[in-house]
């Protein structure tokens, strides 16, 4: 069983800032130096890509743990990134929709308790769910701005 995060105030303003960097990173680095710049293994076009990609999912977690009777998650395969060449403008557009969804759904009364269980870490709630993907954005974010910081 892992330690349960929890959800406040604050992880709300991380899934929207994080969002809102993201989106200010793709409208002024060239597309061509997104896919140039290296994180490892994978381009800046892959993190932004796997930063969507697993926000989405978590976002549909959130969403299934409010409407489901403890739905049962499955993990998110290792390294998912996508399609190299996808449109970062898209991708933003589609970051900040998840990011939005997650916030907005966490603010329905009782959310934070509702149940889910994961297929590694067991019984988890909403608030563990939405936590993790503010969490995950936020790592992959800055290691982004730190590389493009604002002008």
């Amino acid at each position: 069983m892992v330690e349960l995060l929890g959800y406040d105030e604050d992880t709300a303003f991380t899934l929207m800032d994080d969002a809102a960097t993201v989106s200010a990173i793709v409208r002024r680095v060239p597309p061509d130096r997104l896919q140039a710049t290296r994180f490892g293994d994978w381009t800046a076009v892959d993190l932004i890509g796997h930063v969507t990609d697993v926000g989405e999912v978590f976002a549909e977690r959130v969403r299934r743990a409010l409407e489901e009777d403890a739905p049962r998650l499955e993990p998110v395969p290792d390294g998912m990134t996508g399609d190299p060449h996808r449109d970062v403008m898209d991708l933003s557009k589609r970051l900040l929709r998840a990011h939005q969804r997650i916030v907005a759904l966490m603010q329905q009364p009782g959310a934070a308790d509702r149940p889910a269980i994961h297929g590694e870490w067991g019984r988890v709630n909403a608030a563990h769910l939405a936590a993790y993907q503010a969490q995950h954005s936020h790592e992959h974010v800055l290691e982004l701005s730190k590389e493009f910081p604002p002008a």
